[in-house]
């Protein structure tokens, strides 16, 4: 009796493991033929915003394919979220279309059970969607704009791997970038009199382009010489214009889209110790942390949808609710932090609100599927 049940117990944890694969191999293909898609609407859509620059400078058609061809990993990470649950959605649907859901249901598969195999497939993509924003979509992107900037413009001198420097009349601007993981850069700006005598010595963390193309820059310090005296101003931010090109604050890389995950806890680090503002990094970096555990949730999310009301639907159903939920949640997270930097929100609860909301919606779904 008790060799039996081993025998059956063993049979049935083979079924399981085999159970889990299927499933698995399912999803990922799934969410893989969606990423492909999402992934060449957005090709397109950046290739097509760099048709402009194309002739300008050395920057040609191979140019731009190369700068889109880059930026590829930083749009995966992008579209992952949305792309774990329509592929979800899409293979857990076909499962329910050709009655599969309901064999495995049948043999005592709980839902449960099944949550459990399609949160392995959604612990892989959470992986796949770490490793990117870790590391490559950051270095990748940054790369990106640098060769982008250079090859726009040919009197920028990137030979020395280290800082840019250009001028705007009376004032000098000095772009130091990241030569190692150890370093970060930043903006210097030198402000020069009539007779060339250095009046103003100022530094910034980061700089933007506003919507009447002033340089916003942040995290601002400046020294003013006057004549008798020395006068020190910082402040979070500071407005400026100059008569250069947008392109090249890309070359600027204290940019938290443009830090991996250790660079940006180490910027953010750097910050405290020198009493500067650091909730923007922080913001972006419990944001990203966020976005790559709402993965896992957006796979789970899946199950209850097609054991409940998607049961029946088609294809395209089931892909127009998955882009729904998944837009909204890129939506809510980017309004969060935009929002929680603004009015001062703690970062932990601007990046919190949407994945919390996301894990009830999830645990609220998966139970009330009978």
């Amino acid at each position: 009796m008790a060799y039996s049940e081993s025998v059956a117990s063993l049979r049935e944890g083979a079924s399981m493991n085999l159970l889990d694969r299927y499933i698995i191999v399912a999803v990922l293909k799934g969410v893989s033929v969606v990423i492909g898609v999402l992934l060449a609407v957005g090709i397109f859509i950046e290739l097509i915003g760099q048709l402009d620059d194309i002739g300008n400078g050395n920057y040609g058609l191979n140019t731009a394919l190369t700068y889109t061809a880059l930026r590829i990993p930083r749009l995966a990470f992008q579209v992952l979220p949305a792309a774990a649950l329509v592929g979800a959605l899409l293979s857990l649907g076909n499962f329910a279309v050709h009655r599969e859901l309901v064999v495995m249901r049948v043999s005592g598969v709980s839902r449960f059970r099944l949550s459990f195999s399609v949160g392995l497939a959604g612990i892989i993509l959470m992986v796949v969607t770490g490793l990117l924003g870790e590391s490559v979509a950051p270095s990748l992107s940054a790369y990106a704009r640098e060769f982008r900037a250079q090859a726009l413009h040919d009197d920028l001198n990137l030979s020395d791997g280290q800082s840019t420097w250009l001028k705007d009349g009376n004032h000098i601007l000095n772009l130091r970038r990241q030569p190692d993981v150890a370093s970060f850069g930043g903006v210097y700006l030198f402000e020069l009199g009539p007779d060339r005598e250095l009046l103003q010595v100022a530094s910034a963390d980061t700089a933007e382009i506003d919507s009447d193309n002033r340089w916003v820059l942040g995290n601002y310090s400046e020294t003013t010489f006057l004549d008798q005296s020395v006068q020190i101003n910082n402040a979070r931010e500071s407005i400026r214009s100059y008569n250069l090109s947008p392109d090249v604050l890309g070359l600027s890389v204290v940019r938290h889209d443009l830090l991996d995950m250790p660079g940006l806890r180490r910027y953010i680090q750097y910050l405290n110790n020198n009493e500067l503002d650091a909730d923007r990094y922080l913001i972006a970096y419990w944001v990203r942390v966020a976005s790559i555990i709402s993965v896992f949730f957006m796979t789970i999310l899946a199950l209850p949808f097609v054991l409940g009301g998607l049961r029946s639907t088609g294809a395209g159903a089931r892909m127009l609710v998955g882009l729904m939920i998944g837009l909204s949640y890129y939506v809510a997270a980017q309004v969060f932090a935009n929002s929680g930097e603004v009015f001062g929100v703690d970062p932990r609860v601007v990046a919190g609100l949407p994945i919390g909301a996301l894990i009830l919606i999830t645990v609220g779904a998966m139970t009330r599927v009978r």
